[in-house]
């Protein structure tokens, strides 16, 4: 017989996440979450201790994606591998199988027993998976100016090496939210470190990093530098790949011509034919793919710009555990926020962000 749960109760995180419940459920073995159309059926639902099947309306043409409770039923699973759950107001899809891919798909209580997309990734089980369609398309927004190269710190500060020619390069700028805001000095390459101070190479292969308002020169010369959100910083040069230890310089192996860094201080690099590598426990891995740059926010997303040409430079794609996934739009450069939202220049210079 069934029976409804009042909908406040979906307001309180330690809230059952259904509105119909079976009283006496036969058992069920957790599976894989389907998702067939805009029915997202969940197999297994842990909330409190207690096990449930629950179906979804997936609306994936709203913004963000929502997800709307049809109904759900008691079970009693014999294990709860690949079982989604519920907690602290969060849905969390562990197992979604979308066209043979598997992703893990995070959503935010709203109340009234619905949803909106929170967060998601595709489970890395050692196959190369295929992305599909759970990327959501980038709304992008025109912005000031124009710039030849972007970089974006871990606490959220934007420069851009802009397009006015100057000794050394071209002007550098700092966004204040509403405009640009020029600083001393030029350059054609730029990346922002975590206090938000900004580390350039100029047109003579030389690097600088910004410190109160001074530009410190550092040993060495670069072709481009990348740092992670934990401070690690990393040039390519034409004598290889290195790292910054406070004082100078250590080699590891390899070449490249663009680099980014993770989090973790991890460096992904992009050398002169296209192709991608990672380090990986002091071996470069080779990934899928071809790019021109990349860029990885301080979420851990990373982002690349492809070689496929287009208007307005190449294609965008976004890293997904095993593969690239393109979204709509196209450009030169990339550079990545904290918030894992891409900011892009176009091939004429354009400035856009993700929204």
């Amino acid at each position: 017989m069934l029976h409804t749960i009042p909908k406040s109760a979906f307001l309180s995180p330690s809230a059952l996440v259904v509105l119909l419940l079976f009283t006496h459920a036969a058992p069920l073995q957790a599976q894989p979450a389907q998702l067939h159309g805009d029915l997202l059926t969940l197999p297994v639902v842990v909330v409190d201790d207690q096990f449930y099947n629950a179906r979804f309306h997936l609306d994936l043409l709203s913004e963000p994606i929502r997800l709307d409770l049809i109904d759900a039923y008691e079970i009693r699973p014999a294990d709860t591998t690949g079982a989604s759950a519920y907690r602290q107001e969060v849905l969390l899809v562990s197992d979604l199988d979308v066209e043979n891919s598997s992703y893990w798909v995070a959503f935010q209580l709203t109340g009234d027993s619905s949803f909106v997309l929170l967060d998601y990734g595709i489970n890395d089980f050692g196959v190369n998976l295929n992305p599909v369609g759970l990327t959501e398309q980038p709304a992008w927004q025109r912005m000031p100016g124009e710039a030849t190269d972007i970089g974006i710190g871990a606490e959220g500060s934007v420069w851009v090496v802009g397009s006015d020619e100057r000794d050394g390069g071209f002007g550098i700028y700092q966004w204040t939210g509403s405009n640009w805001i020029r600083a001393a000095g030029a350059a054609v390459r730029i990346d922002i470190d975590p206090s938000g101070n900004p580390w350039i190479v100029n047109d003579r292969h030389e690097l600088y990093r910004y410190r109160d308002g001074i530009w410190q020169h550092l040993p060495g010369e670069a072709r481009d530098v990348g740092i992670g959100a934990n401070g690690a910083v990393w040039v390519v040069s034409g004598g290889g790949v290195f790292r910054w230890n406070g004082i100078s310089w250590d080699r590891t192996s390899g070449s490249a011509t663009r680099i980014d860094v993770s989090p973790s201080g991890q460096p992904w690099v992009v050398d002169s034919t296209g192709d991608v590598y990672r380090l990986d426990n002091g071996h470069w891995s080779r990934l899928p793919g071809a790019a021109r740059d990349i860029g990885i926010g301080a979420d851990g997303s990373v982002w690349l710009i492809g070689t496929s040409s287009d208007s307005g430079g190449h294609g965008i794609y976004r890293w997904q555990g095993s593969d690239w996934n393109q979204v709509e739009g196209s450009a030169r450069h990339i550079s990545v926020g904290p918030d894992g939202k891409p900011w892009v220049v176009s091939s004429d210079g354009k400035i856009f962000r993700a929204q």
